[in-house]
């Protein structure tokens, strides 16, 4: 089969209508991907990398052979299950009979970052537009159906294709609300505890240790909890005028450039290393300090995915951190753990004594670390009362009790 050639659009600063910025060919067969920027694109004063790591401009054209030879940027702009499923279910056929072109070509005017993929230099934009707040009654109730394996009208399916952003398996959509986009994220099928009112208490607590979030909201729908996080990659344009202003995102697996499939290789000193080069040092201190944030309340999800990086004009920068929730630990059988990341010394061990091991790849020096852990462990300490002010259930914060009270960390 011959590789397949579409076209890279970017929103630049400041411009809600993307322009398009260079060819990618992709090789389905031999899993290899190239690109290359186009001269009018490279001519223009505000043009920006499509991938400020494996794509920077001036540089000579390199092929990608890791994830399919996909280019990171190009691949955090691509659905992950939950969105592969809907738009599957919206073309009428399986996830697995398209192929990543096929979902990167998916029109979506709600893909994460400031890219958009199109056939052809001179195709329009997308005139999909995200489902409003008020619609979100109907798309619960389809993602409900969806996920039990049951047919959805297909108005309601086309509003949760229109709403497909970000990466995760667990229900979502982005709707807009208060002239902003926002990820409302659902209740799934066999949960045990309130996720979304566990995810938006554990966030909170994260608010309080010193972590930037994203604005959060919590809303009820016919006695099913809704987490709403405003989405920081988008902006309402001007007052009079139409669209959204974009900003680059990039996760930390694409900062590495390492393959999803290499876990080995996954590793917070390792991403620190390389946040020297792009960030600054107080980027790097916050994210130490989410690394021992997740150790406190046993966030076992922090897979390079769920860190990610804004780009733009300035830089690249630490995002406001997202996706972070406990993981239940059941007494008596045994409350050690790892992490998805290795952090020190002992690997992914989870720990305060290995998060304490390699604390100079950070930046910091141990009486520093030190002190960014007593603060964190004096306020992880009232997550009780935190989890209580959020609406958490009394069976639920027992349920939680031997994630978030484990002495055996501070050892």
């Amino acid at each position: 089969m011959a590789p397949k050639k579409i076209t890279v659009f970017i929103y630049l600063p400041g411009e809600p209508i993307a322009v398009p910025a260079g060819i990618f060919s992709h090789d389905a067969d031999a899993g290899i991907g190239s690109f290359s920027y186009g001269r009018r694109y490279i001519e223009r004063s505000n043009a920006l990398p499509v991938d400020p790591i494996a794509l920077p401009i001036g540089t000579p054209a390199k092929e990608v052979a890791i994830n399919g030879g996909i280019y990171g940027a190009f691949r955090d702009g691509s659905p992950d299950y939950w969105g592969r499923l809907i738009i599957a279910i919206a073309a009428g056929t399986a996830p697995e009979a398209l192929t990543e072109i096929d979902y990167l070509l998916a029109s979506n005017a709600t893909r994460v970052g400031n890219l958009d993929f199109r056939l052809s230099p001179d195709d329009p934009e997308s005139d999909l537009k995200p489902p409003h707040f008020n619609q979100l009654k109907d798309i619960l109730s389809a993602a409900h159906k969806i996920e039990m394996g049951e047919p959805a009208e297909n108005h309601f399916v086309q509003l949760l294709r229109q709403g497909t952003s970000m990466g995760g398996a667990r229900p979502k959509c982005t709707v807009e609300w208060n002239d902003a986009l926002w990820i409302a994220k659902f209740p799934a099928r066999g949960d045990t505890l309130n996720v979304p009112r566990l995810e938006y208490a554990t966030m909170k607590l994260a608010s309080q240790c010193g972590i930037h979030i994203p604005e959060l909201r919590i809303v009820t729908i016919e006695d099913r909890d809704i987490f709403l996080c405003r989405r920081f990659d988008r902006e309402k344009s001007a007052a009079g005028s139409e669209g959204w202003l974009r900003r680059g995102f990039i996760s930390g697996l694409s900062l590495m450039q390492w393959d999803e499939r290499d876990r080995l290789r996954w590793d917070y000193s390792a991403i620190s290393d390389t946040m020297r080069r792009y960030t600054s040092i107080d980027d790097i201190h916050e994210f130490y300090r989410r690394m021992v944030f997740n150790i406190l309340v046993r966030n076992t999800d922090d897979h390079p995915r769920n860190h990610g990086f804004l780009s733009g004009n300035h830089g690249i920068a630490l995002s406001p951190a997202y996706d972070i929730v406990p993981s239940p630990a059941h007494p008596g059988v045994g409350t050690d753990f790892r992490l998805a990341m290795a952090m020190g010394k002992n690997g992914r061990e989870a720990n305060l004594a290995n998060a304490l091991s390699r604390v100079e790849r950070f930046g910091l020096l141990q009486k520093e670390a030190q002190g960014i852990m007593n603060q964190l462990r004096e306020t992880v300490a009232a997550w009780r009362y935190v989890f209580e002010e959020c609406g958490v259930t009394g069976r639920e914060i027992e349920l939680l009790a031997p994630s978030l009270d484990r002495e055996m960390i501070m050892e």
